[in-house]
């Protein structure tokens, strides 16, 4: 396969946008690569299908972490998406641009600099409502459907006030305390995703050439340029000769992966591997960053969204009621109220992002495959997570018989600093579940009862039951120079000539919120920067 200028490997969030953007500006000829298959399932249309997708084998990767050795030795499941779409046609849709504060790192160039990246948010969004009829072509519906939310937010709120948190109800960039309700990329009861927006228009345009449950294997070079990938599809080994380059687009776990299988990352550990060294790179799966969070769990008195779903009878209702007019549970995420909060901060900024979600649920395993289920009783949850955490994990390579699996060590707590912030944030929920718009409606809480309980009880039950809130990012951050990161303010990889990466894994830092709007934003950001290189070369 010679007759490609450009080969993108991953169709993503990021992957998507990119892939649009070159075939929407230019004339060359693209190969798209993805791992998984399309994205028509409908448990990926219906919203709240993505409780189905979680464990999903035929669109997940299902990957666990390493042994965590700060939350009580335990591995951690890493969802991800392996499926036209990526992680978000998995996720809770919850977009989130985060703090304005979250991108001071990112300001390598004028390309970088806040207003670009305000201005390229506005440029890919598109406010949506109940009464929008129609969506622009290659505009990411930001959907404010807060007045589907169940009514148990107002508690949320009339609390919130009580603390003097401003009621933001687009949750924008600023870095104020602030509320509000979560948007989600949701339009008209459908997800929509960054492949429904960006690849879905451009599927039949003749200079693209989409291979889904095709798995890339490795990378091959010569003189610092890409000149081939293998590549596995139809269980036939397949060699891509791209004529310009190559754009990673797998995210924060496969892109790095890759890249050490085909030799660019820390010598050392590549030796180690018995792995041929074409580039030293040693920042390559490093400066690994997620957000780890807990859920506390509390029974009301009123009813919540656990009486829709929580029964057959109400299960029964809620879909009669999506099939009829795309309305209800099954049309939203289970993720509504919620907010940026400063407790004891030690920066200038928010530390604790807050979740407030009108149900409850149970994880069971069986076989090693948790199952989701709804609770029978009537109950809410207050989640939450650190804004910014510090603790730095990596990403490396395991023997796995003859080949090589993604070893995931997120390092999770490792430094003092997100100890201190779990601290705040347990005295912050002391203080909010006392508040009586809070505690009124509380009948008693589920597994811990954080008024009553110490601080080393606190954090040993987080030890035992917090699990990552599904942001990995960082592993191929973006740098001045290959000592500091990976790619360059120009997406290409330090030390080669035609590599480039538009992912999660640029990110200089994780932001304060749910990372799929940033990635988006990147992405399309990012794609200017590489048609501009390639319009001047080529």
């Amino acid at each position: 396969m010679e007759n490609f200028d450009i080969v993108i490997v991953g169709a993503g969030s990021a992957g998507c946008i990119i892939t649009n953007q070159i075939i929407n500006s230019t004339n060359f000829k693209v190969l798209l690569i993805e791992a998984g298959p399309s994205d028509n399932n409908p448990v990926i249309q219906v919203p709240l299908g993505y409780g189905m997708t979680f464990y999903h084998k035929n669109m997940n990767w299902n990957f666990y972490s390493e042994i965590q050795k700060n939350l009580h030795n335990r591995e951690i499941y890493y969802p991800r998406g392996k499926v036209l779409g990526g992680s978000g046609s998995i996720n809770a849709m919850i977009y989130a641009r985060g703090l304005r504060s979250d991108f001071e790192n990112w300001d390598l160039s004028k390309d970088w600099s806040w207003e670009s990246i305000k201005t390229t948010y506005e440029q890919i969004e598109f406010a949506v409502n109940d009464n929008t009829k129609r969506l622009p072509s290659n505009k990411v519906p930001v959907n404010d459907i807060s007045k589907q939310h169940h009514p148990i937010l107002k508690n949320f709120f009339d609390a919130s006030k009580d603390f003097d948190f401003t009621f933001n109800k687009q949750l924008k960039s600023s870095i104020e305390n602030q509320v509000g309700n979560y948007n989600v990329n949701i339009f008209k009861g459908f997800r929509t995703s960054s492949s429904k927006v960006f690849l879905k228009p451009i599927k039949n345009n003749p200079n693209l050439t989409i291979l889904t449950k095709a798995e890339v294997l490795k990378l091959n070079f010569e003189n610092n340029k890409i000149i081939s990938l293998n590549i596995k599809h139809k269980n036939k080994k397949i060699i891509v000769k791209p004529k310009i380059g190559t754009i990673m687009s797998s995210g924060s776990i496969m892109t790095p992966y890759l890249l050490l299988k085909s030799g660019i990352g820390n010598a050392t550990d590549l030796k180690k591997n018995n792995i041929s060294v074409n580039l030293h790179s040693p920042n390559v799966g490093k400066n690994f960053q997620d957000h780890l969070g807990l859920d506390y769990l509390y029974k009301t008195f009123t009813p919540t969204l656990n009486k829709d779903l929580g029964c057959w009878s109400g299960r029964i209702k809620s879909v009669l009621r999506y099939l009829y007019n795309r309305s209800g549970p099954l049309a939203l995420s289970l993720n509504q109220g919620g907010g940026y909060i400063n407790w004891n901060s030690l920066d200038p900024y928010p530390n604790i992002q807050l979740y407030f979600n009108p149900l409850t649920y149970s994880v069971s395993y069986k076989n090693r495959r948790p199952l989701l289920k709804t609770d029978k009783f009537n109950g809410f949850i207050i989640g939450f997570n650190s804004c910014r955490p510090k603790s730095l994990g990596e990403v490396t390579l395991k023997p796995s018989k003859d080949d090589y699996i993604p070893s995931i060590n997120p390092n999770y707590l490792s430094d003092e600093r997100d100890l201190h912030d779990l601290y705040s944030t347990f005295d912050f929920i002391r203080h909010f579940s006392a508040n009586q718009n809070i505690s009124n409606i509380i009948k008693s809480p589920v597994n811990i009862d954080p008024i009553k309980a110490s601080n080393d009880e606190l954090l040993d039950h987080f030890k035992s039951s917090a699990t990552t809130i599904y942001h990995p990012c960082g592993t191929c951050r973006m740098s001045k120079d290959i000592e500091s990161g990976v790619v360059s303010d120009k997406l290409k990889v330090h030390g080669l000539e035609n590599l480039w990466i538009v992912d999660a894994s640029i990110m200089p830092n994780i932001t304060s919120g749910n990372i799929n709007a940033p990635v988006m934003m990147l992405s399309h950001l990012s794609s200017k920067i590489i048609i501009e290189e390639l319009k001047q070369k080529y």
